[in-house]
């Protein structure tokens, strides 16, 4: 996955949604690796690329606050994990109906 975001950065740009994609699936790949930290960090890059690209609203933006809450629900970081939740929860039931 490094590797492909190196070359989406080149091609795209920092700011593209693929590139958001790309490190969403490191952030999911680190998390299952149980590597927290890490994969907190490529959330939380993706997170604002997304909001710009697509909207606060968008699914996609919600998919990754649902992953940040998985990984602090799986570190224990309970209030954390319930705030991201919360966030993405409206987000899907506006897209979901």
């Amino acid at each position: 996955y490094d590797e492909s975001l190196r070359i989406k950065r080149a091609a795209l740009g920092d700011d593209h949604p693929d590139v958001a994609a790309t490190l969403n699936n490191i952030g999911n790949v680190y998390a299952s690796q149980g590597r927290y930290a890490e994969a907190l960090e490529a959330f939380k890059k993706a997170l604002p690329i997304l909001r710009v690209a697509l909207g606060n609203d968008h699914p996609t933006v919600a998919m990754t606050l649902n992953n940040m809450g998985a990984v602090y629900r799986s570190q224990g970081r309970y209030a954390e994990a319930l705030e991201a939740f919360k966030k993405a929860l409206p987000i899907r039931r506006a897209a979901l109906g």
